[in-house]
Parts: C-alpha cells; sequence; structure tokens
C-alpha cells in the first residue's frame, strides 16, 4: 500500500467518523434512548449497526481494497471524536430545523387538501342529499294526492255498499312509517356531514 492510499484511507474513515457520529445523533433523534429494555429497541440496534458496518466496509472497500490496518481505526476515532466535538451541536440544530420544516410541509398539504378537496366533497354531498330529500319529499305528496284523487270515488262507492276495506287504512300506516324513517335516516345522515364538517 502506497502512501498517498494511506493518507486517502486515513483522510475517508475519518470522514467516516464523523458520518458515524451524524447517523447515531439521528438515529437516537428519531426512535429515542430506551429506558427499559424492550426487543424492538435491541432489534432496531442490531439493523442500524449491521447497516453502519457495511457501509465502512464498502468504503474501505473502494478506498484501499477493504485491508484493515490500526491507523483506520484510529482514523474513525478521530474522526467521532471531532464531530462530538465540533459538528454535533450544529448537526442537531439542522436536523431539528429539517425536521419542523418536513412537519409543516405535511401539515400544509394536509390543510391544502381539506380545504380544496375534503370540504367541497361534503359540500356536494350535502346539497346531493338535500335535494334527494326534497325530491323523495315532493314525489311522494304528489303520490299520495293522486291515489286520493283516483280512489276516492271507489272509496265513495265501496262505503255506500257497506263494505269497509281496513287494510287499506293499515297499508296506508305502514308507506307513512318507512316514509318516515326514510327521511329520519336521511336527516341522520346530513346532520352527520354538518358535524364532519365543523
Amino acid at each position: 500500500m502506497t502512501l498517498d492510499v494511506q493518507f486517502e484511507t486515513m483522510l475517508v474513515m475519518t470522514v467516516m467518523g464523523i458520518w458515524l457520529g451524524a447517523a447515531m445523533d439521528t438515529y437516537h433523534r428519531f426512535l429515542g434512548s430506551p429506558r427499559q429494555f424492550r426487543w424492538t429497541h435491541l432489534v432496531n440496534d442490531l439493523f442500524f449497526w449491521c447497516a453502519q458496518g457495511l457501509i465502512l466496509f464498502y468504503t474501505l472497500l473502494k478506498v484501499n481494497e477493504g485491508e484493515m490496518r490500526f491507523y483506520v481505526l484510529l482514523a474513525l476515532l478521530l474522526g467521532y471524536s471531532a464531530y462530538r466535538a465540533l459538528f454535533q451541536k450544529a448537526w442537531r440544530q439542522l436536523l431539528e430545523w429539517i425536521i419542523g420544516t418536513v412537519i409543516g410541509m405535511y401539515r400544509l398539504t394536509v390543510k391544502m387538501i381539506r380545504i380544496f378537496v375534503v370540504t367541497p366533497v361534503k359540500w356536494l354531498l350535502q346539497v346531493v342529499l338535500a335535494l334527494c330529500m326534497i325530491i323523495i319529499s315532493t314525489i311522494w305528496r304528489i303520490v299520495c294526492f293522486l291515489l286520493k284523487v283516483l280512489t276516492l270515488p271507489v272509496r265513495w262507492l265501496l262505503k255506500k255498499a257497506g263494505v269497509r276495506f281496513t287494510f287499506l287504512g293499515r297499508w296506508k300506516v305502514s308507506i307513512l312509517s318507512w316514509t318516515e324513517k326514510l327521511m329520519s335516516r336521511l336527516k341522520r345522515l346530513t346532520d352527520w356531514f354538518k358535524k364532519r364538517k365543523r
């Protein structure tokens, strides 16, 4: 191994030590430090360190074909120490700013979707339900009026003949009850949409 390769290896491993420190702070920022033992934390730690080991080995493989020397470990410790002393505070502040920006953009996107998509759809559904209730109520009144007009001579003749059809009364009551239930369900559905809108 030439001196140039050794110098390049030390420089790259120092940078990787800085990377390792930043990765550890990022990992602990998102997952937090466990206050008690949990298997999920153990599995996450295992995957994290395996990933970091693979990244370090791949970098070392590209630089000096994977030759491991004692000064490589010293360069890693030097980079990690430099990160802790010089870059840790700045990186944590930048990380918090990035997280806050992403959360703000997410909330803004959700709010825009609610304003321009969800609210118009709710309003349209309310209009459709209101129109359906008006149409059903109007049709029912017209049908009742026509039935009343058409059956009036027949009822008059049957009454004169002394014939009574009590099932007609029960049928009318059943129809009215069914219509009231339908109107009540439509009204509850409309009220539910109004509450969701609030």
